[in-house]
């Protein structure tokens, strides 16, 4: 009851940051799981469907065979970005990190459908790695912030202090839910549109919508409580 209870009235900061970190799952899930679809189907002009012994299945073999490579240069860029995000923070706040992350991903993502150059497709995948590095990173870190402020820790609705490990999963449920969502959605999606562009525009849109919400809406700096209460409580809360 108590771990419900913690759910349902979690504080604003905390949802809203929830709501962004799922947009930002929801948008790059999409590309993880139909992006080597996509370079067959759309960059290689292959059809999954052919004969095996066709030419349209044999492109659509090496459109999957070079989106591998993409996902590696993904996963390089990921690895570089996080080794100096710690570094960027120094200089650029948290907002802009996110807001960066999110419009790279978002225009990553939408020109790569409007390219049909191999070269351009994969240095796009840069990008990727971008937003993956911070979604791994910046929300454990603002919800972090948030913790050194005693108006947040000590926001429960009976009056109790919220438990940090329960705000960090809840944040990770945002990875899972964005997969169910993916799951359901993109599915009949990809159908509709008849190709894996369907997907990249998805993300696209997505993620324009995180950076939009990220700078609106997710606060990065919670008021300090009023100094007339501190005073009133005990000392030993804050040593």
């Amino acid at each position: 009851r108590h771990l419900c209870v913690t759910i349902c009235h979690m504080p604003k900061a905390l949802r809203n940051l929830c709501v962004n970190h799922f947009l930002g799952w929801l948008s790059f899930e999409g590309l993880l799981l139909f992006y080597t679809d996509f370079m067959g189907e759309v960059v290689f002009q292959g059809d999954p469907k052919a004969p095996h012994t066709s030419e349209e299945y044999q492109k659509y073999n090496s459109g999957v065979t070079v989106g591998c490579w993409g996902m590696c240069i993904y996963a390089f860029s990921a690895a570089f970005y996080s080794a100096i995000l710690e570094k960027l923070e120094e200089y650029l706040s948290i907002r802009t990190l996110y807001f960066i992350a999110y419009l790279a991903f978002g225009l990553g993502t939408g020109l790569a459908t409007l390219s049909r150059n191999l070269y351009v497709v994969l240095s796009l995948c840069i990008t990727y790695g971008i937003l993956f590095s911070t979604l791994c990173t910046l929300p454990y870190s603002l919800l972090c912030d948030y913790y050194q402020n005693k108006k947040f820790a000590g926001s429960g609705a009976d009056g109790t202090r919220r438990g940090m490990g329960v705000d960090i999963s809840l944040l990770s449920c945002q990875y899972f839910l964005a997969q169910i969502l993916v799951s359901l959605v993109l599915g009949p999606l990809t159908s509709a549109v008849g190709s894996a562009n369907g997907v990249m525009y998805f993300s696209s849109l997505v993620s324009f919508l995180g950076c939009l919400y990220s700078s609106l809406f997710v606060i990065y700096e919670i008021p300090p409580s009023d100094a007339a209460e501190e005073e009133h409580r005990p000392l030993l809360l804050n040593v």
